[in-house]
C-alpha cells in the first residue's frame, strides 16, 4: 500500500508539471528569484528570438486593450473539459492575491515559455518562511491562475526542514479545511487532494538549494555555495488557465441566434 502510495503521488507530480505548473522544483533546486530581481525573461536567441519575444508582447498587449474586466468570472454554465465545476470546492484567494484577478500590464512585461505574464516581489505579509512571491496571468484571458510563495534558502538540519514542511501543509489544511480532503505525502513535498470538480491544484514542497551569498557575511565569489533548504506553496487553478472568454461569448451568440428561415414562417 506505502508503495503505492508513493506511485500516485508520483504520477500527480508529473500531471502537475505537464499542465506547467510550477511545483516548486527545477533540477532539484527551488525555482525562485532573488529578492528584488526580476523573473527571467524569455531566453536569448538572436533575431529569431527577439521576433518572438515582440510578437508575444505584441499579442499580450493587444489582448489588454480588449480585456475590461477587472476579474473573469467563469459563468455557471460553462464546463472544463465536458466536466462541471464546483465553485463551492475551489479556493478564491491565497496570500493577498485573488484568482481571476486581471494583470495590469506593465510598460516591459515578462513572460514564461508560454506566453503567460509573470510577476514576482515580495510579500506584504510572509506565509511562515515564505516571503516571496511569483504569480502567473493566463495568456488567453489575463486572469490570475497560479499563485506560488516561497523562501530563499536557509541552514537548517533535514528533520527541521520536514517539520516546516509538515507545519505549512497543516496551516494550509487548517485555513481550507473545508476544500482540503487530506495530503499525499512524501518527506520533503505534499500534494492536496482536493474536493471533485475543483480543478486545482496546492502544493507544498522544500528543497535542497544554495544559499544566496547577499544573506551571508563575508561570503567570497571563489567559496563553495552554502546549502540549505527552501520552501514553496502553490495554487494552480487549470480552469483560469484555458478559459476563453472570446470563444464562450461566440458560441454563446451563436446559440442564441434565430434558427435559419424563420422569417418564411
Amino acid at each position: 500500500m506505502k508503495n503505492l502510495l508513493i506511485m500516485l503521488v508520483v504520477a500527480l507530480a508529473a500531471v502537475h508539471a505537464d499542465a506547467v505548473m510550477s511545483i516548486g522544483y527545477v533540477g532539484g533546486r527551488v525555482r525562485g528569484y532573488k529578492s528584488g530581481d526580476s523573473a527571467r525573461r524569455l531566453g536569448e536567441g538572436g533575431a529569431d528570438d527577439l521576433k518572438k519575444k515582440r510578437a508575444v508582447v505584441n499579442s499580450a498587449s493587444s489582448k489588454a486593450k480588449s480585456i475590461t474586466e477587472k476579474t473573469i468570472v467563469i459563468p455557471e454554465d460553462w464546463k472544463f473539459h465536458t466536466s462541471k465545476i464546483d465553485e463551492s470546492a475551489r479556493i478564491k484567494s491565497l496570500c493577498g492575491f485573488n484568482i481571476g484577478d486581471v494583470a495590469k500590464l506593465p510598460s516591459r512585461p515578462v513572460f514564461d515559455s508560454e506566453g503567460n505574464i509573470v510577476m514576482t516581489g515580495k510579500l506584504k505579509k510572509p506565509f511562515r518562511k515564505c516571503t516571496q512571491y511569483e504569480v502567473k496571468y493566463s495568456k488567453v484571458n489575463h486572469g490570475l491562475y497560479s499563485i506560488r510563495v516561497f523562501s530563499p534558502a536557509q541552514k537548517m538540519d533535514k528533520e527541521s526542514a520536514a517539520a516546516e514542511v509538515s507545519a505549512m501543509a497543516a496551516a494550509v489544511k487548517a485555513k481550507f479545511d473545508a476544500k482540503i480532503l487530506s495530503w499525499s505525502a512524501l518527506p520533503t513535498f505534499y500534494i492536496a487532494n482536493m474536493k471533485v470538480f475543483s480543478h486545482q491544484t496546492v502544493s507544498v514542497g522544500s528543497s535542497w538549494a544554495d544559499i544566496d551569498k547577499r544573506n551571508k557575511l563575508n561570503g567570497t565569489a571563489d567559496a563553495m555555495p552554502e546549502k540549505g533548504w527552501a520552501f514553496s506553496l502553490e495554487l494552480f487553478d487549470r480552469v483560469m488557465y484555458e478559459f476563453d472568454p472570446a470563444a464562450y461569448k461566440a458560441k454563446d451568440e451563436a446559440a442564441g441566434a434565430a434558427p435559419s428561415g424563420v422569417d418564411a414562417l
